[in-house]
């Protein structure tokens, strides 16, 4: 399991070789055997022991800030694989290849929100005709890619342009479909605007980090991106892979309010817009804990949303080594 410690004045220890959690005199122990990851929020307390014991069960320890944003993470000093991939990552930088990866990541994207639509469509009667004209306007840009040749340094700007298009019809037609006091204009960031944006933001939030995790064990290079470029400290080939999965984040929002689990006394107003308090965060992850451990159909076989992430982050580098698949 993954184990999320957002509660203020939480103290974290080993104790026994067990992770021991503290709060207002009640204690808890875990095994380290059933934890796969430990995401801590803000103000919590936690001791080297408890670093060390999660570092030799090769478990990470992820920090976020207050949108779920990682910041930070304890893992093993140990890559997990030859220099070779990460010099594959920068020579397939510029190149023809490099360009067909980027546009397939793009294409994925598309994809999936062009599949989600699909399915809402399906109980939604009385609006398909718009949720179909939607449907025709995204695929699109499908097309437009596909028209995509060159290089990334000569077709970056496009395709981020094309996906950009797309996103906005994308979150367009969400915003027409769910319960009316919560429908928004537009993507909106730190701080989000509205309630959908919140939960959508922190989701992406902890979707960065699963992404971060399943790039270092395959051993790529988080920072060196193909389709976002390098920034000082910025984990460019996250960017990068994240698009495959955001249907994730979008599918556990999106069923949030439309099975109106959603409640405005989530949300606590901050300067310039609104923040997840602790109920909030709760229920997201929640639901969104159940959406990444769902098994789903991938290669003939079911599989966890949480282990395709990572199957797919190890065919990357499969590919840039050439075991070519991706």
């Amino acid at each position: 399991m993954d184990l999320y410690i957002n509660t203020f004045g939480t103290y974290l220890r080993k104790s026994q070789d067990m992770f021991e959690l503290e709060k207002d005199g009640q204690k808890t122990r875990v095994s380290p055997k059933k934890v796969r990851s430990i995401i801590i929020g803000t103000s919590v307390f936690l001791t080297t022991d408890a670093v060390k014991l999660a570092v030799e069960n090769n478990i990470d320890i992820l920090m976020t800030d207050d949108f779920g944003n990682p910041y930070g993470r304890f893992w093993h000093s140990r890559f997990g694989s030859t220099a070779f991939i990460r010099r594959r990552q920068l020579e397939i930088f510029d190149t023809e290849e490099g360009l067909e990866l980027a546009k397939n990541w793009i294409k994925n994207k598309i994809n999936s929100s062009i599949d989600h639509l699909k399915e809402l469509e399906y109980k939604r009667y009385s609006k398909s005709a718009i949720i179909e004209e939607k449907i025709g306007e995204i695929a699109k840009f499908i097309q437009k890619l596909d028209e995509v040749s060159g290089t990334l340094e000569e077709k970056r700007n496009t395709i981020m342009a094309y996906e950009g298009n797309a996103a906005r019809h994308y979150y367009e037609i969400l915003s027409y479909l769910i319960p009316e006091p919560f429908r928004f204009e537009g993507r909106s960031y730190r701080p989000a605007k509205d309630e959908f944006n919140c939960l959508l933001n922190y989701a992406f939030g902890v979707l960065y980090g699963k992404v971060e995790k399943a790039c270092i064990i395959a051993g790529l290079d988080p920072f060196v991106g193909i389709l976002h470029v390098d920034n000082y400290n910025k984990k460019s080939l996250v960017f990068d892979l994240i698009e495959n999965f955001r249907h994730l984040a979008w599918r556990t929002v999106f069923s949030m309010f439309s099975r109106k689990k959603i409640n405005k006394s989530y949300f606590d107003s901050i300067r310039n817009g609104i923040k997840l308090n602790q109920d909030g965060k709760k229920a997201l992850l929640e639901d969104f804990t159940e959406r990444l451990n769902k098994k789903v159909l991938y290669r003939n076989r079911k599989i966890s949303n949480l282990d395709i992430i990572q199957f797919e982050c190890h065919n990357v580098a499969n590919y840039l080594i050439g075991k070519k698949e991706s």
